[in-house]
C-alpha cells in the first residue's frame, strides 16, 4: 500500500520539484497551499497528485489536511531574507508560530516524519570556517534565519516530548526551472530574466559575494532520502559543496551561456553575508545523496526555461 506525503507550500519552485521526486518513487502526494495560489509550476502534475487550498495559520484547515497523512513536507515561508527584518513580528506570527500549530497536528495524527526545508544560506551567518559543518556555530544575521533555526529548535524539543520524527534539510541556494525571476530571492533566475529583457543588471556590492549554489532537481532528491533514514541523524546540508562568486557567475553567463549584458554595482547590503559554502559531507555519507548535475548544465536548463516562459 502507497504512503502518503502531504507538502505544505508545495505549489512553489522548491516544492514543484519535490512533488515529482516524491511520484516517482511511488508516494501518494498531496500539495497543500494558499488560497488562489498560482498552479502554474504543478499543472504537469495535476492528474497525479492531491490539492489542498488553505490557509497556513488556520488550525482548522491543517487539521483537516493531515488526514490519512505519513508524512510531512514543510516549506511554507511568507518572508524573505531581504525583507523579513522588516517585520520581525509577522515574521515570528505567520512562520514560527503557524509552524509549532502544524508539529502539534502532527503529533495528534501521528505523523511518521516531518521533513523541514531550512536555509543553510541564513541559518549560520558569517562563517567561522568554510566550508561548514552542520555543527558550525548558528549566528544568523535576518529574522528569516532566526525563525527557520528556531522551527529547527522545536522540531528537536517536540522529538524529546512527543517523539516527534524530523529530518532537517538546510538547502544552500537551489536554482533551476520554476524559479520566480521577479524574488529577490534566486539571483540566478533574477539575472537571467534581466538579461533576456535586456535590462542591465544590479549587483549588490562588488560581486564578491560567494554562495553555494545547486540544482534544485539534486536537492528535491535529497526529500526522499530523508524521508527514508534510519541513521540518528537530524539535521543535513544540501548544498554543491563549491562556492561561487556572483561575478564568476556572470563569466559563465557569458562564457557558457554566450550572452552579453550590462553591469551595475551598487552598495552593499548590510546582511548580506560575504562567503557561505556548505560541507554536505554527512549528507553524501549518511543519505548517499550528492549533487549528479554539473553547474553548468544546470545553467543551461535554467536559460531554456526563462527563454520559453512568459
Amino acid at each position: 500500500m502507497k504512503e502518503n506525503c502531504i507538502i505544505y507550500g508545495g505549489a512553489g519552485f522548491i516544492g514543484s520539484h519535490i512533488a515529482e521526486d516524491l511520484l516517482e518513487k511511488g508516494l501518494n502526494v498531496t500539495i497543500f497551499d494558499k488560497q488562489n495560489t498560482s498552479k502554474k509550476n504543478i499543472q504537469h502534475l495535476t492528474d497525479k497528485i492531491d490539492f489542498i487550498e488553505g490557509d497556513f495559520i488556520n488550525e482548522v484547515d491543517i487539521q483537516k489536511s493531515l488526514k490519512g497523512a505519513d508524512y510531512v513536507v514543510h516549506l511554507v515561508s511568507s518572508t524573505l531574507p531581504a525583507s523579513s527584518n522588516l517585520n520581525p513580528v509577522y515574521d515570528a506570527e505567520s512562520n514560527l508560530i503557524s509552524s509549532l500549530n502544524l508539529f502539534d497536528e502532527c503529533v495528534k495524527n501521528k505523523i511518521k516524519k516531518v521533513i523541514f526545508i531550512s536555509s543553510g544560506g541564513t541559518v549560520y551567518g558569517n562563517p567561522v570556517k568554510l566550508p561548514i559543518k552542520e555543527t558550525h556555530p548558528t549566528e544568523p544575521m535576518s529574522s528569516y534565519g532566526i525563525i527557520k533555526l528556531t522551527i529547527e529548535k522545536y522540531l528537536g524539543l517536540y522529538k524529546n516530548l512527543n517523539g516527534l520524527d524530523y529530518r532537517v534539510l538546510r538547502f544552500s541556494n537551489p536554482f533551476g526551472e520554476r524559479q520566480n525571476p521577479l524574488l529577490s530571492q534566486g539571483l540566478i533566475a533574477h539575472l537571467l530574466y534581466k538579461i533576456k529583457h535586456d535590462e542591465p543588471l544590479e549587483i549588490w556590492g562588488n560581486g564578491k559575494i560567494i554562495r553555494d549554489y545547486f540544482y534544485i532537481k539534486d536537492g528535491a532528491r535529497s526529500v526522499y532520502k530523508a524521508i527514508t533514514d534510519r541513521s540518528h541523524n537530524t539535521i543535513y546540508n544540501i548544498s554543491s559543496g563549491k562556492g561561487l562568486s556572483i561575478n564568476q557567475i556572470l563569466d559563465k553567463f557569458k562564457r557558457v551561456l554566450k550572452l552579453d549584458f550590462e553591469v551595475k554595482y551598487t552598495a552593499t547590503r548590510r546582511f548580506d553575508v560575504k562567503s557561505n559554502i556548505l560541507d554536505n559531507s554527512l549528507a553524501r555519507k549518511v543519505l548517499k545523496w550528492s549533487p549528479e548535475y554539473e553547474f553548468n548544465d544546470a545553467l543551461k536548463n535554467t536559460w531554456r526555461y526563462i527563454l520559453d516562459s512568459e
